[in-house]
């Protein structure tokens, strides 16, 4: 996985895509991996939570706001770590796009509600324009999170199966140790390594892993 990138993509807000890199990438980091962060998020989530001194700390993080940078900040991170997570912002934009198109994997975080499964199909086709730009096949999977109640989640990724939007088989529940490890920039793997969500994080990164990027 040397050298690999991975963009973590929404066009819809509040979706857990900060705390979905910020978990894979203290697993990875824990895994002896070299971990490097790029947070295009005008709202500098990511940023914040690196800069709490907590396990996210550990890796290299750099706040790129300008679209135009992107592809050379990603190339600089890349070259240099294992993986490089990237960060984006929750609406469609110009650096989502630039973003995409470097990557080797996209990540698209879902909820289970009808209007998040809705956006994260329209996130889909923008990776499947930004193929045919680039002329090569970009791999996407969605992620469910923030699920609650299981009946509702087969129902989700049956939907999203159906159309094309290849969702992970591991999912992450909605539990409160993923929010307490915001406060420290951390993740359920370092500050509750035995618990459910630590488990949760291990099995997704696995799978991650497992996907022909």
């Amino acid at each position: 996985m040397s050298g690999k990138v991975l963009v973590a993509a929404s066009i819809k807000g509040g979706v857990g895509k900060s705390t979905l890199v910020s978990c894979l990438a203290i697993y990875w980091m824990q895994a002896g991996k070299s971990v490097g962060l790029i947070d295009t998020d005008p709202n500098k989530t990511l940023t914040r939570w690196h800069e709490k001194g907590g396990a996210l700390s550990k890796a290299v993080l750099r706040t790129e706001l300008d679209e135009h940078a992107i592809s050379e900040r990603i190339e600089e991170m890349s070259s240099a770590n294992d993986l490089t997570l990237v960060d984006c912002a929750g609406f469609g934009n110009q650096a989502m796009i630039f973003a995409i198109g470097n990557a080797d994997l996209v990540l698209i975080p879902t909820m289970v509600d009808e209007a998040s499964i809705y956006e994260a199909l329209r996130t889909r086709k923008v990776v499947s324009n930004t193929s045919t730009i680039a002329k090569r096949k970009i791999p996407a999977r969605a992620v469910l999170v923030r699920v609650k109640r299981s009946s509702v989640a087969k129902h989700a990724r049956g939907q999203l199966e159906q159309l094309g939007a290849e969702p992970l088989d591991s999912e992450l529940a909605d539990r409160a140790v993923f929010q307490e490890a915001t406060f420290h920039g951390s993740s359920p793997t370092d500050t509750a390594s035995s618990s459910k969500a630590a488990g949760e994080v291990r099995r997704l990164a696995k799978e991650v892993e497992a996907v022909s990027w």
